[in-house]
């Protein structure tokens, strides 16, 4: 049997049960709710209004940053981040030395716990470099000062703290450097750094991070 309200001069609402509808009662909230909102259930009858969240993907960008001689930092990440792609334009180091990049929670940046290999390609060398137990994500290696980096860090989260890091980068000469890493961090992660790998220092470049959530 339909229930039906009538209209004040003409028409009608009607409400309407399958043949095999059995028993249910439905509670309604005690407002109007607000513009834009939707009515749900929680699975037992009773019903709320409530609001769509926005579930599309937002793609923020920081402020570059200009390498200091120990490189940079970014940090107040929001809850939730699942990508992050770090750019690198024109970056060199003062002497030979390597540089890696590093992720954080709120207790800071982690420098050990890390697994990072790094294969270079080009010119008269093929060299690999890295291994498991690592202080980060080893990105560049063993090119003189005059060399002068760009390419792409980029880290994903496939599960809790956890997150894969994979970089393509090239010295602008024939040499072509790939990193593949994974960490677990703690906490949530709030922060990205790149630094030197152990000794040396940057003397140019400038870097920035564009993050999803």
């Amino acid at each position: 049997m339909a229930l039906r309200l009538n209209g004040q001069t003409s028409g009608y609402v009607e409400l309407d049960v399958p043949a095999a509808a059995g028993s249910h009662t439905l509670t309604l909230p005690n407002s109007g709710g607000s513009s834009g909102q939707y009515l749900q259930t929680d699975g037992s009858g009773g019903l709320s209004w409530q609001t769509v969240t926005d579930t599309n993907t937002q793609l923020t960008a920081r402020t570059a940053e200009t390498l200091s001689a120990s490189g940079a930092i970014f940090t107040n990440l929001p809850p939730g981040v699942r990508r992050i792609t770090m750019t690198l334009w024109n970056v060199s180091m003062d002497n030979t030395s390597d540089f890696a990049v590093r992720i954080g929670d709120s207790g800071g940046i982690e420098s050990s716990g890390y697994t990072t290999w790094n294969k270079r390609f080009g010119g008269s060398a093929f060299t690999t470099a890295g291994g498991t137990s690592q202080t980060g994500f080893l990105v560049g290696s063993n090119v003189a000062g005059t060399a002068s980096y760009f390419g792409h860090v980029v880290l994903t989260n496939p599960q809790d703290n956890d997150w894969v890091c994979t970089s393509w980068i090239t010295d602008q000469s024939d040499n072509f450097r790939w990193q593949i890493g994974k960490k677990g961090l703690s906490g949530e992660l709030d922060r990205i750094q790149i630094d030197v790998w152990s000794t040396d220092n940057f003397d140019a470049g400038n870097v920035n991070i564009f993050y999803e959530v």
